[in-house]
C-alpha cells in the first residue's frame, strides 16, 4: 500500500492535524445525487445502502458533512478512516473502523485508485465523503482485486471520513529546547529536514538512551500503543545520512515513483502481543514535538552492523490498530 524508505536500521518507527467539523448531524437521508444512502456520523461505522439498478459510469463523489479543518493538497499523508463496498453485491470489502484505528495514504500522486486522488484532494479534513468509484478509476486497470471479490468491473462505494493530513512541509507549533541533552548538533526549521552535525569521534551507545526533544510541541501526550504520523531522518554516527522521510521512493514494478512525504509506520508499544519497540520511550512526549531516538544496532543488506539515530518529528498519534488482515484498501 505504502511505499517506505528502506532504512538500514530497525524502525519500529506540529501540532496536532486532526479536526472535526461544526456539523454534527447524522449523515444520510433520502438517497441522494449518487443513488446511495449513508447513516450513521462522522467517525461511527456506517451502513451503506443504494439504489436499484446499474450506477452511474462516472466518478461521483458527494460531501455528506464538511469539516472546518485545512484543505487536503496533492502530495500529502491523509489519514483517513473509511468503509469500502462493491455495488453490485453489496459486499463490505473492507473497513477501518473494525480495526479501532485510522490508516493513511499519499493522496494525489497515484498512491491510491484514481478514484481517491480526485475525489479527496480539495476536501477538507473533518468531512465525510461520499465515492462511488467506477470500475475504471478503481481496480478495473489492475484486472480487479479477486482476494476481496472485486472484479475488473466493480464500481465501488466508499464512506472516507477525513481524520487529518501532513507534508513535508507541515511546521510544528513547537518551542526549540535551548540545551538539548545530546552531543549533536540539530539545526534546521520546524517545517523543513534537520540536519545534524555529528562531532568527531563519537562513538554510539551500548545500549540507546532516552530519547532527547530538540523542540517541545504543544499538542497532548503521546500515548503507549500509539501510531504515530511523523517524519524522520536518519543518521549514523560518523555523521552520515542514511535515510529521510523527505526523500522521494524510484518507480517500480507495482508503483509510481512517490515525492517523499511523512509516514504512518511508527509504533509505539506495547504492540498488540506486549512486544516492545525502539520508539516506546516517546510516550509521554508531546504531539508537535522534534526528539532524537538512538537505535539499535541493526543489520544492512551485507550484513554490516550498523549504529543509528534518528531525529523524528511528531505530527500525529492514534491508537495502533487491531491485527487484522484487510481483503482490500485503496491503495493500487
Amino acid at each position: 500500500m505504502r511505499k517506505l524508505l528502506s532504512l538500514v536500521a530497525v524502525l519500529a518507527l506540529g501540532s496536532s492535524l486532526a479536526a472535526c467539523g461544526s456539523d454534527d448531524s447524522k449523515a444520510g437521508g433520502d438517497f441522494g445525487k449518487s443513488g446511495i444512502k449513508v447513516t450513521e456520523e462522522f467517525g461511527k461505522k456506517p451502513t451503506v445502502t443504494h439504489r436499484d439498478g446499474e450506477p452511474d459510469k462516472s466518478l461521483v463523489t458527494e460531501v455528506l458533512k464538511e469539516g472546518d479543518g485545512p484543505v487536503v493538497t496533492k502530495g500529502e499523508l491523509l489519514t483517513a478512516n473509511y468503509l469500502g463496498q462493491i455495488w453490485r453485491d453489496n459486499k463490505v470489502f473492507d473497513n477501518s473502523y473494525d480495526r479501532g484505528a485510522p490508516s493513511s495514504f499519499p493522496i494525489g500522486v497515484g498512491g491510491v485508485i484514481s478514484g481517491w486522488d480526485e475525489g479527496l484532494v480539495g476536501k477538507k479534513i473533518g468531512s465525510r465523503v461520499l465515492m462511488s468509484i467506477p470500475a475504471d478509476k478503481g481496480y478495473g486497470p489492475s484486472g480487479g482485486n479477486e482476494k476481496a471479490g472485486i472484479t475488473k468491473d466493480d464500481t465501488l462505494i466508499f464512506v472516507v471520513d477525513l481524520v487529518g493530513a501532513a507534508a513535508n512541509d507541515t511546521k510544528l507549533d513547537a518551542d526549540p529546547v535551548a540545551a538539548p541533552a545530546t552531543p549533536f548538533k540539530v539545526t534546521g526549521e520546524l517545517n523543513a529536514e534537520p540536519k545534524v552535525t555529528v562531532p568527531a569521534g563519537t562513538k554510539p551507545p551500548a545500549k540507546p538512551g532516552k530519547p532527547v526533544v530538540i523542540a517541545t510541541g504543544k499538542g497532548k501526550p503521546v500515548e503507549k500503543a500509539s501510531q504515530l504520523v511523523g517524519r524522520y531522518v536518519v543518521y549514523d554516527y560518523t555523521g552520515k545520512k542514511q535515510a529521510s522521510t523527505w526523500d522521494g521512493t524510484p518507480a517500480s514494478a507495482s508503483a509510481p515513483a512517490q515525492p517523499g512525504a511523512p509516514t504512518d509506520q511508527l509504533q509505539v508499544g506495547p504492540g498488540p502481543n506486549g512486544q516492545t519497540g525502539a520508539l516506546d520511550g516517546l510516550a509521554g512526549i508531546p504531539i508537535g514535538s522534534r526528539v532524537l531516538v538512538e537505535l539499535p544496532a541493526s543489520k544492512d543488506d551485507k550484513g554490516k552492523t550498523v549504529n543509528a539515530f534518528a531525529v523524528i518529528d511528531i505530527l500525529n498519534a492514534f491508537p495502533a490498530p487491531k491485527p487484522a488482515s484487510p481483503a482490500a484498501t485503496p491503495s493500487n
